[in-house]
């Protein structure tokens, strides 16, 4: 599939059946988001693929936040475990951190231009994927069973990929709308 096309089919996806992305897609993508550009080349970016024993780990986590602002019934608890378990894979996307906050945003802006790399690259096989944050990327517990040491990376977002149950349809805005000549 051609890049154009790649980006235009490119949708995020709230549900994933079980089927396996092959890893040679993935190892690819992972390349495809390496090449993203980046100010002052920081290369702040990285990636880690997370395995089913963390990523129950993981969902243990998503519980124990959830039950911690309500009472989760059964079915609340069988949706969290199938959004953990069923994406073929769950990547962590992370950013090298710098004291200076210009270049801390700077590389975020950069953080970003390599997930959507990542996106389109596996769009274009296929593939979709979620990039999705909230509270649980801001748990110390996430950082430790990640093994990552937060005064160095910041988790940005957890990436889910694989093969989407539903494809949405996104109404974009006119491009009238977004885009002026001054």
């Amino acid at each position: 599939m051609d890049t154009n096309t790649a980006i235009f089919e490119r949708r995020t996806v709230h549900a994933f059946n079980s089927k396996k992305v092959d890893e040679k897609l993935i190892y690819n993508a992972i390349n495809a988001a390496n090449q993203a550009p980046c100010h002052r080349l920081t290369f702040p970016w990285r990636f880690y693929s997370i395995g089913i024993r963390k990523r129950n780990e993981i969902l243990k986590l998503a519980i124990d936040i959830k039950s911690s602002k309500k009472s989760l019934d059964e079915n609340s608890k069988k949706i969290l475990k199938d959004k953990f378990l069923n994406p073929s894979h769950l990547l962590i996307s992370s950013q090298i951190l710098n004291k200076d906050e210009l270049i801390k945003k700077e590389d975020y802006a950069a953080c970003a231009c390599a997930i959507q790399n990542l996106a389109i690259s596996l769009a274009s096989s296929g593939v979709q994927i979620k990039w999705s944050s909230g509270e649980i990327i801001r748990s110390k517990r996430i950082y430790n069973i990640l093994n990552i040491d937060s005064t160095l990376e910041e988790i940005i977002g957890f990436i889910w990929v694989g093969y989407g149950k539903i494809l949405p349809e996104i109404k974009r805005p006119l491009i009238k709308e977004i885009y002026k000549q001054i």
